[in-house]
C-alpha cells in the first residue's frame, strides 16, 4: 500500500463556506462548523492516493479553509524529548540543562516552540484570565515546585501538565527540548514568581521575544483533553473522522507506524502543530 498523506487543519479558520467544505469531508455543514471552530491542528483527511489528497486539500482551500498536506510518516519522525531541568537566556542563545547534558540553541537557528496548557490545567491553576485557584493547595504546591524540580513522568508522554516543546531544526527537528511546568527550576528567569503557571507564561514570553512571536505556537493553550476510553463504534455521531479517540484515528495511526497508536492527545497535537508551521502549502 502507498504511504498515507494527510490533510491537516491549520487554525484559525475564518470566512469558511461550510456547505462547500463539508462535502469534501463527508460531513453536514453543521458538523463541519463544529470541527472548524476547533483551535488545535488535527487531521481532517487521510488517504494513500496523492491525487485524492490533493483534490481534497484544494477543495477545502477553495472553500476558505487553512490546511496543510503532510506525509503521514512524518508524524513518526520526531526525536524523543530532552527534559529541561533548568535554563537561562544567554546573549547568544537559550541554554538548556537537560537530563542528558547541556545544550545551547542560538537565537538565529530555525526553531518552532509549541506551548501546551490543557483547559483542565488552565482552570485548576488559575493561569492568566482563564480561571482562578479554588484553594490554597495549588498556590502552595506551585511555590514548592518553583524551588526544586519535581520528578517527571517516566515516558515521553505528558498528560495534563503544561509544557513547552522547542523543536530545533527545519522540516524534521533534530532536537526537542521540553520544559515541563512542574519539573523545572525557573531561576533562569531572574525574577521567580510565586506560581509555576505565572513563571511558565514568563518563559514563553521570553522565548517569543528572542526567537520571534511567529515561531511560538500557542494554539494548544486551553485545549480540552479527550479520553481514549470513550471511543465509540465507527459510524457513530461521536468523534467523526480523525479526531482524537476516534476509531478512524486509531486505525490510521496503526496503519502508518506501530509507534504511533499510543500517542497521547498533547503529544499528537504538538507534532501536528509543528508540521503545520514547517510544511509549505501544497
Amino acid at each position: 500500500m502507498a504511504p498515507y498523506r494527510l490533510v491537516v487543519s491549520d487554525p484559525p479558520q475564518s470566512g469558511v463556506n461550510a456547505d462547500e467544505a463539508a462535502r469534501h469531508l463527508g460531513l453536514t455543514p453543521e458538523q463541519f462548523l463544529g470541527k472548524s471552530q476547533y483551535t488545535v491542528p488535527e487531521i481532517w483527511f487521510a488517504h494513500p492516493d496523492p491525487i485524492r489528497v490533493q483534490e481534497t486539500a484544494v477543495g477545502l482551500r477553495d472553500a476558505g479553509c487553512r490546511v496543510r498536506v503532510v506525509p503521514a510518516d512524518s508524524l513518526a519522525r520526531f526525536p524523543g524529548r530532552r527534559r529541561v531541568r533548568a535554563f537561562s537566556f544567554a546573549p547568544t542563545g537559550f541554554m538548556a540543562h537537560a537530563d542528558d547534558g547541556d545544550v545551547t540553541v542560538p537565537y538565529e537557528v530555525p526553531v518552532v516552540a509549541v506551548f501546551c496548557r490543557p483547559r483542565e490545567s488552565a482552570f485548576e491553576r488559575g493561569s492568566g484570565s482563564r480561571g482562578r485557584l479554588s484553594s490554597g493547595l495549588f498556590s502552595y504546591r506551585d511555590r514548592v515546585l518553583d524551588s526544586a524540580a519535581a520528578p517527571a513522568p517516566a515516558t515521553d508522554e505528558i498528560d495534563d501538565t503544561p509544557f513547552l516543546d522547542l523543536f530545533v531544526g527545519a522540516e524534521t527537528p533534530s532536537h526537542r527540548l521540553t520544559v515541563i511546568q512542574n519539573a523545572v527550576s525557573f531561576a533562569g528567569l531572574g525574577r521567580v514568581q510565586p506560581r509555576a503557571a505565572s513563571n511558565m507564561d514568563a518563559l514563553v514570553g521570553s522565548c517569543e521575544d528572542r526567537f520571534g512571536h511567529s515561531l511560538v505556537d500557542r494554539r494548544l493553550v486551553g485545549m480540552r483533553l479527550r479520553s481514549r476510553g470513550s471511543v465509540r463504534p465507527p459510524g457513530s455521531e461521536h468523534r467523526r473522522g480523525f479526531s482524537f479517540a476516534s476509531p478512524g484515528l486509531a486505525a490510521l495511526l496503526s496503519a502508518v507506524s506501530n509507534h504511533l497508536p499510543g500517542l497521547s492527545q498533547p503529544e499528537l497535537s504538538t507534532r501536528l502543530a509543528f508540521l503545520t508551521q514547517h510544511q509549505p502549502v501544497a
